[in-house]
């Protein structure tokens, strides 16, 4: 008798932890932004956007599992029943194509930059491994998610024309990652950011091939005369005069790291030392020392082992 209360009340404890780690997430928010345009806030995860015109819809990126795709669907389909035609995989990130599967049975066309589309494929085993522990946390079925890839793919840019909406993809080049894609809605006035851009948040240095790039591209956001709000990948809806914080913040760390490189500054000993506390009210700013172990790979060797 005393073995099985024993057994119910660890039943009990581990079923309420669970319980308190799901009550920890912040509630997904699917707001409109603008006429048609719709804006899906994930603190806990990835965003997506979703454009709905008389004639289709159109989706950028799917979210971090299959079960958080179908979700979206189920949120767009409380606003219309067209057919969703279209969805921009912009970069290669798991957490924001692992939802594809639910909008293929819908039979929508993928997009994607070549670049994309390629790291998609090259990296799959990497981008499932490091998903397991919010699978876990979200009680989702990994064997549930599969590689869906792009059916069409572009190089700098591209155009979707879609009830009587233009949507405009841009290849700026490598930023973040390789392949990031900036989508303007030039009706709206409103532009989507890849990973290369979130406001007051400590960015991922793992990826990128060039921060001089990932900067100048940021210039160009910045000065973008037909751009008034922002809808980043992670991070609520933002202007385009948050833009210069960060490539400001992302030239300090660079500069920062450079020249502990160049002193002989062993990178244990910068992770231990390099605590820029100018940052420490930003989000992300826990992962610093992966950030400097990141720039030191790519300053030292000018190579990205994740892609290896």
């Amino acid at each position: 008798m005393k073995r099985l209360i024993s057994t119910v009340m660890t039943c009990m404890a581990m079923l309420s932890l669970g319980a308190a780690a799901r009550a920890a997430d912040r509630p997904v928010e699917f707001k409109q932004v603008a006429p048609g345009l719709y804006f899906l806030f994930d603190f806990d995860s990835s965003n997506a956007v979703v454009l709905t015109t008389d004639e289709g819809v159109l989706v950028i990126d799917t979210r971090q599992h299959p079960r958080d795709g179908q979700d979206l669907i189920d949120r767009i389909r409380k606003i219309t029943d067209k057919p969703i035609k279209w969805v921009i995989d912009s970069h290669f990130h798991g957490d924001h194509h692992l939802g594809n599967p639910a909008f293929q049975k819908l039979g929508a066309t993928f997009v994607a930059q070549d670049e994309t589309a390629a790291l998609m494929r090259k990296t799959w085993p990497k981008e499932i491994a490091r998903r397991q522990s919010f699978f876990k946390h979200r009680g989702f079925d990994p064997a549930a998610v599969k590689l869906v890839l792009p059916d069409v793919t572009f190089d700098s840019r591209m155009t979707i024309h879609l009830g009587g909406q233009e949507v405009d993809l841009v290849y700026f080049g490598p930023g973040q990652n390789p392949g990031d894609t900036f989508v303007l809605f030039p009706q709206a006035r409103t532009l989507f950011t890849p990973g290369a851009f979130a406001k007051h948040s400590m960015a991922n240095m793992t990826f990128t091939p060039s921060v001089q790039n990932w900067i100048a591209l940021l210039d160009k956001v910045a000065h973008m005369d037909n751009v008034d709000r922002i809808l980043p990948a992670h991070g609520d809806v933002a202007s385009r005069t948050d833009v210069p914080e960060l490539a400001a913040m992302l030239a300090d760390e660079y500069a920062t790291v450079k020249a502990a490189v160049d002193k002989g500054v062993s990178v244990d000993e910068a992770v231990r030392t390099l605590t820029p506390d100018q940052y420490k009210d930003w989000r992300n700013y826990s992962r610093r020392a992966q950030e400097i172990r990141a720039l030191y790979e790519l300053i030292k060797t000018g190579r990205r082992s994740y892609f290896e």
